[in-house]
């Protein structure tokens, strides 16, 4: 089945940038909410700091090999028909790590809002490639991001201050209150993939799985937002550690703090929104990868305050504003017909970059002060490398002759 045979995707409301945003900032809220109160979660629990935080890689994990299944099917079945048991097991996750009375029911709550938040994101990315292609598709995503930009920024503050008023298990109550707004508010969006429902077929979506991985158009632009979200979330796992335990800085004043960043990515956004049409995609690209690269060596040599960690992480997320968007409508642009697999792969991926930038404070060892800017450095090193491949070129001018 093809674009060429589907019919006419129906009219989205005006709302749908925000239905999307909203639809994936399930995820963002269900990763960084209970950032700030991992070190209180752990006394609470009576576990180690680290065992805590080892549920975000979780998560990662979990909503990767997750979406690989729901892109599979959502291009057989649908968007709407996955889209509600989705946002269902989503609550209901949440409900479980709000109401946990161990670590062990915290992962299965974490596991089932990963479940329920990687559909999320997978189909609203479907979504929008079912809607837009070429600039246009980069055009939805940017405005995307620039509405759940806020998400990173108010779920730690709310998760802060609730840790700080009401415990940490209401962080995981307000997130399943979120999530039946999600699930009120998509009720507006109709189904938008319009080519007639087909069995599925297991070899086929291995084949399908095959071709999407082995085409230049798709994994090089995806191994760029890949080390970009690694170099972030390296950042994200050792907020706690550094803010909290090392500066003595409450979990409600740190929770406060990416939402000062956050205003980087939604500058970032914005200019990617603007330049959509004006710029090639690959220039894009390398400028915001370049800027993240900068950022991360400047971490390295700036003392270690709030002040000036927050104003380089600021420069930081401005890159990751600038390139990403663009990144994920260059690979999806290729992959209409399967924009659900396109978008569990690039969920995929994304989710191992995650995991891996979270893990390698870690494996880096020694003072978290040198090992979080070592491990940024790393991820940007990567994604300006295969920003400035030759492949990523001739990605970008395929993609930019497409019409809009």
């Amino acid at each position: 089945m093809t674009d060429a045979i589907a019919t006419a995707p129906p009219s989205a409301p005006k709302v749908t940038p925000f239905l999307l945003a909203g639809l994936v900032a399930l995820s963002e809220f269900a990763v960084t909410a209970y950032i700030p109160a991992i070190t209180i979660i752990a006394d609470g629990l009576g576990v180690r700091t680290e065992i805590v935080q080892t549920t975000v890689s979780l998560g990662l994990v979990t909503g990767a090999l997750a979406g690989l299944v729901v892109g599979a099917i959502a291009d057989s079945m649908g968007r709407r028909q996955l889209l509600f048991p989705a946002l269902g097991l989503y609550i209901v996750g949440s409900i479980f790590a709000a109401a946990a009375p161990s670590i062990a029911w915290l992962f299965i709550g974490r596991v089932c809002q990963a479940v329920g938040a990687c559909a999320g994101i997978i189909l609203s990315r479907a979504i929008a490639r079912d809607l837009h292609s070429g600039s246009q598709l980069t055009r939805l995503l940017s405005a995307v991001t620039l509405v759940f930009s806020l998400a990173p920024a108010v779920a730690p503050l709310f998760g802060g201050l609730l840790a700080a008023w009401l415990g940490w298990r209401a962080i995981f109550a307000f997130a399943a209150s979120y999530g039946c707004v999600v699930f009120a508010g998509m009720l507006l969006l109709p189904e938008t993939k319009t080519t007639p429902a087909a069995p599925i077929n297991v070899k086929a979506i291995f084949a399908t799985y095959k071709n999407i991985l082995t085409s230049r158009s798709f994994i090089v632009p995806n191994l760029v937002a890949a080390a970009l979200i690694a170099s972030m979330f390296a950042f994200l796992v050792s907020v706690a550690p550094i803010f909290v335990k090392g500066l003595q800085l409450s979990p409600a004043l740190v929770g406060c703090f990416p939402a000062v960043a956050v205003c980087g990515t939604i500058l970032g956004a914005s200019l990617a929104r603007w330049t959509a049409t004006r710029v090639q995609p690959a220039t894009i690209v390398r400028v915001g990868s370049l800027i993240a690269l900068a950022s991360s060596i400047a971490m390295a040599w700036i003392p270690v305050s709030a002040p000036y960690l927050l104003g380089t992480i600021t420069f930081f997320c401005l890159g990751c504003g600038l390139a990403l968007p663009v990144t994920v409508a260059m690979a999806m642009t290729d992959f209409g017909d399967r924009a659900g697999a396109a978008s569990a792969l690039l969920g995929a991926i994304q989710s191992i970059g995650g995991t891996i930038g979270a893990s390698m404070v870690a494996l880096i060892g020694g003072s978290i002060y040198s090992a979080m800017p070592a491990a940024m450095i790393a991820g940007s090193v990567v994604a300006l490398t295969f920003s400035l491949s030759l492949r990523l070129v001739a990605t970008a001018q395929k993609y930019a002759r497409e019409p809009a």
